[in-house]
């Protein structure tokens, strides 16, 4: 009885440690994107406009320290970059991985939380547009605001 119970346990621990890592279930869904998304909607925009008006190509992974350059991104003593670099806390606070941007297009990535064969990808682009060249998006607004979520 006692190697039964014992065998039990150790069932009972791999198959929870084998449901977290693979199976767990994803936190990003459509619902919760747009949600994230309406809430922060200014800070969207402000990162967004800032890095398209001033064509820069960058990744952003982290919150910003003081210094002169950030990420590709010259240091400004102007309002909008202050409200720029304001924007970029609040969003890369919450599950964001990285801000990616061409110049052209905006791309706002959330970490994934799922398990190995659950994962979600999802992100919110901005090009200004009504589609994005290469994915299959879903319009959040109709001045160029889309939302991406792809299995892999």
């Amino acid at each position: 009885m006692k190697k039964f119970l014992i065998a039990l346990i150790v069932l009972a621990f791999v198959g929870g440690m084998a449901w977290f890592f693979l199976l767990r279930p994803e936190t990003i869904s459509q619902e919760t994107l747009t949600q994230d998304f309406e809430a922060h909607r200014q800070a969207y925009e402000d990162v967004a406009y800032y890095l398209i008006k001033k064509d820069i190509t960058t990744e952003i992974k982290d919150i910003p320290m003081a210094g002169k350059q950030y990420d590709g991104v010259e240091y400004e003593d102007t309002d909008e970059y202050r409200a720029f670099i304001e924007a970029i806390y609040v969003i890369m606070e919450e599950d964001h991985d990285a801000i990616i941007s061409d110049g052209e297009t905006v791309e706002f990535v959330y970490h994934s939380t799922g398990g190995k064969f659950r994962k979600l990808y999802g992100s919110v682009i901005y090009n200004g547009e009504k589609t994005v060249n290469g994915k299959v998006t879903v319009p959040l607004t109709t001045d160029g605001w889309h939302l991406y979520i792809a299995q892999g």
